[in-house]
């Protein structure tokens, strides 16, 4: 599956960008470069223009994308990043331990001892 395919939704650091379509770009020293257009929406707060930028692959792949439309751009400094919540995985249940079996049963055994008790009847242990 081609990763640059138009329309492909993707998140780079938590910003959702989308893959416009390619550009065919020639660098001074006469070598060929295909350039990927995509569209994002700004990260600076309160703005919520959608702009377009060019990038070439390797730098999609590192994750070095323009975070901000052409209003906000401001190289060198740091977008406001969302991190990133990490799913907690569930709580095991502990077995219970050797001593709190033990403790387990025996207050089991003074219960329906007490309920022999209550109900006239001799508790079992004394069979």
């Amino acid at each position: 599956m081609n990763k640059f395919t138009p329309g492909r939704l993707f998140k780079s650091r938590g910003r959702p960008y989308q893959i416009v379509g390619p550009k065919d770009h020639w660098t001074r020293d006469g070598r060929y470069v295909e350039m990927i257009r995509y569209q994002s929406i700004c990260a600076e707060p309160g703005c919520d223009r959608t702009f377009r930028a060019l990038s070439t692959k390797s730098r999609i792949r590192k994750g070095q994308l323009n975070k901000r439309c052409e209003l906000h751009h401001s190289p060198g400094v740091p977008a406001p990043i969302q991190k990133v919540q990490k799913k907690r995985p569930k709580a095991r249940v502990k077995k219970p331990t050797a001593a709190a079996q033990l403790a387990a049963r025996r207050e089991r055994a003074v219960n329906q001892a007490i309920l022999a008790m209550q109900r006239v009847q001799r508790p079992s242990y004394l069979d």
